[in-house]
Protein backbone atom coordinates (compact mmCIF):
# COMPACT_ATOMS: atom_id res chain seq x y z
CA UNK A 1 0.00 0.00 0.00
CA UNK A 2 1.95 3.48 -1.07
CA UNK A 3 1.09 6.22 1.19
CA UNK A 4 2.12 10.40 1.19
CA UNK A 5 2.49 11.77 4.62
CA UNK A 6 3.11 15.08 5.52
CA UNK A 7 2.49 18.04 7.77
CA UNK A 8 1.71 21.29 6.18
CA UNK A 9 2.27 24.95 7.81
CA UNK A 10 -1.01 26.33 8.12
CA UNK A 11 -1.83 29.93 7.14
CA UNK A 12 -3.04 30.81 10.26
CA UNK A 13 -2.66 29.31 14.07
CA UNK A 14 -4.32 26.23 14.80
CA UNK A 15 -7.11 26.39 17.20
CA UNK A 16 -7.15 24.66 20.80
CA UNK A 17 -10.20 22.33 19.29
CA UNK A 18 -8.01 21.15 16.40
CA UNK A 19 -4.51 20.77 18.76
CA UNK A 20 -6.90 18.55 21.47
CA UNK A 21 -8.98 16.97 18.46
CA UNK A 22 -5.23 16.14 17.00
CA UNK A 23 -2.16 16.60 19.00
CA UNK A 24 -1.11 19.02 16.32
CA UNK A 25 0.16 21.97 17.67
CA UNK A 26 1.52 25.18 16.21
CA UNK A 27 5.35 24.56 17.36
CA UNK A 28 4.93 21.31 15.51
CA UNK A 29 3.74 22.65 12.08
CA UNK A 30 6.60 25.95 12.23
CA UNK A 31 8.65 24.69 10.22
CA UNK A 32 6.97 22.58 7.52
CA UNK A 33 6.24 23.71 4.06
CA UNK A 34 3.52 25.02 3.05
CA UNK A 35 -0.11 23.71 1.80
CA UNK A 36 0.61 24.88 -1.94
CA UNK A 37 4.47 22.75 -1.89
CA UNK A 38 3.05 20.25 -0.34
CA UNK A 39 0.27 19.73 -2.49
CA UNK A 40 2.63 19.92 -5.27
CA UNK A 41 4.94 17.35 -4.64
CA UNK A 42 1.73 14.95 -3.52
CA UNK A 43 0.01 15.80 -6.78
CA UNK A 44 3.73 14.01 -8.35
CA UNK A 45 3.27 11.54 -5.99
CA UNK A 46 0.02 10.53 -7.62
CA UNK A 47 1.65 10.46 -11.13
CA UNK A 48 4.67 8.37 -9.73
CA UNK A 49 2.01 5.94 -7.51
CA UNK A 50 -1.00 5.39 -9.98
CA UNK A 51 -3.53 3.70 -7.80
CA UNK A 52 -6.65 2.13 -8.58
CA UNK A 53 -8.59 2.04 -5.67
CA UNK A 54 -9.04 4.89 -2.85
CA UNK A 55 -10.00 3.87 0.43
CA UNK A 56 -11.11 6.12 3.15
CA UNK A 57 -13.79 6.82 5.99
CA UNK A 58 -15.80 9.88 5.01
CA UNK A 59 -13.45 10.41 2.20
CA UNK A 60 -16.50 11.15 -0.24
CA UNK A 61 -17.99 13.53 1.62
CA UNK A 62 -15.03 15.05 3.37
CA UNK A 63 -10.96 14.15 2.04
CA UNK A 64 -11.56 13.83 -1.82
CA UNK A 65 -13.78 16.78 -2.30
CA UNK A 66 -11.02 19.00 0.38
CA UNK A 67 -8.62 17.56 -1.59
CA UNK A 68 -9.80 18.81 -5.04
CA UNK A 69 -10.99 22.08 -3.71
CA UNK A 70 -7.41 23.01 -2.04
CA UNK A 71 -5.82 21.85 -5.63
CA UNK A 72 -8.09 24.08 -7.48
CA UNK A 73 -6.78 26.92 -5.17
CA UNK A 74 -3.60 26.55 -6.70
CA UNK A 75 -4.61 25.29 -10.19
CA UNK A 76 -2.86 22.03 -9.20
CA UNK A 77 -4.63 18.76 -11.20
CA UNK A 78 -6.57 16.31 -8.86
CA UNK A 79 -8.91 13.12 -10.23
CA UNK A 80 -10.32 10.53 -9.19
CA UNK A 81 -11.65 9.73 -12.75
CA UNK A 82 -11.33 5.99 -13.39
CA UNK A 83 -10.67 5.27 -9.67
CA UNK A 84 -12.19 3.11 -7.37
CA UNK A 85 -13.50 4.62 -4.20
CA UNK A 86 -14.23 3.03 -1.31
CA UNK A 87 -15.65 4.78 1.68
CA UNK A 88 -15.62 2.80 4.50
CA UNK A 89 -17.99 5.10 6.21
CA UNK A 90 -20.40 3.87 3.45
CA UNK A 91 -19.93 0.60 4.50
CA UNK A 92 -20.28 0.42 7.95
CA UNK A 93 -23.57 2.17 7.54
CA UNK A 94 -24.48 -1.11 5.30
CA UNK A 95 -23.07 -3.47 7.29
CA UNK A 96 -24.82 -1.70 10.62
CA UNK A 97 -28.51 -1.71 8.45
CA UNK A 98 -27.77 -5.55 7.79
CA UNK A 99 -27.03 -6.85 11.50
CA UNK A 100 -23.48 -7.63 10.95
CA UNK A 101 -21.83 -4.11 12.62
CA UNK A 102 -23.08 -3.60 16.25
CA UNK A 103 -21.49 -0.17 17.66
CA UNK A 104 -23.01 3.13 18.75
CA UNK A 105 -21.86 5.30 16.38
CA UNK A 106 -19.89 4.78 12.99
CA UNK A 107 -16.98 7.49 13.97
CA UNK A 108 -13.82 5.64 13.11
CA UNK A 109 -12.34 5.37 16.41
CA UNK A 110 -15.83 3.30 17.24
CA UNK A 111 -15.46 0.88 14.52
CA UNK A 112 -11.95 0.30 14.97
CA UNK A 113 -12.49 -0.28 18.82
CA UNK A 114 -15.26 -2.79 18.06
CA UNK A 115 -12.62 -4.69 16.05
CA UNK A 116 -9.75 -4.26 18.49
CA UNK A 117 -7.64 -1.92 16.80
CA UNK A 118 -5.84 0.95 19.11
CA UNK A 119 -4.58 3.60 17.19
CA UNK A 120 -4.02 7.48 18.42
CA UNK A 121 -7.38 9.10 16.10
CA UNK A 122 -6.83 11.70 14.28
CA UNK A 123 -3.26 11.59 13.35
CA UNK A 124 -3.06 10.77 9.34
CA UNK A 125 -0.45 7.84 9.31
CA UNK A 126 -2.04 6.30 12.18
CA UNK A 127 -5.96 6.67 11.23
CA UNK A 128 -4.66 5.41 7.21
CA UNK A 129 -3.17 2.12 9.63
CA UNK A 130 -6.66 1.62 11.53
CA UNK A 131 -8.46 2.37 8.11
CA UNK A 132 -6.33 -0.61 6.39
CA UNK A 133 -7.58 -3.02 9.36
CA UNK A 134 -10.80 -1.90 9.78
CA UNK A 135 -11.40 -2.52 5.56
CA UNK A 136 -9.68 -5.58 5.73
CA UNK A 137 -12.54 -6.58 8.79
CA UNK A 138 -15.23 -5.67 6.46
CA UNK A 139 -14.08 -7.63 3.45
CA UNK A 140 -14.58 -10.80 6.27
CA UNK A 141 -18.20 -9.32 6.53
CA UNK A 142 -19.23 -9.53 3.21
CA UNK A 143 -17.97 -8.79 -0.47
CA UNK A 144 -18.16 -5.03 -0.84
CA UNK A 145 -20.38 -3.10 -1.70
CA UNK A 146 -20.53 -2.11 -5.52
CA UNK A 147 -19.49 1.83 -6.36
CA UNK A 148 -23.16 2.40 -7.59
CA UNK A 149 -24.64 0.35 -4.44
CA UNK A 150 -23.16 3.17 -2.32
CA UNK A 151 -23.95 6.27 -4.45
CA UNK A 152 -21.20 7.16 -6.24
Amino acid sequence: VAQFHELIKPAKPISMKIVELTGITNARVANCRSEKEVLMDFGEWVITHPCKTIVGHNCKTFDLRFIRDRCGKYNLWWDTDGMEIVDTLALARQYKKAGKLNVPNLQQPTIAAHFGIEYEAHTAIEDIHALEQIYKFFTKLGQPASRQSLGF
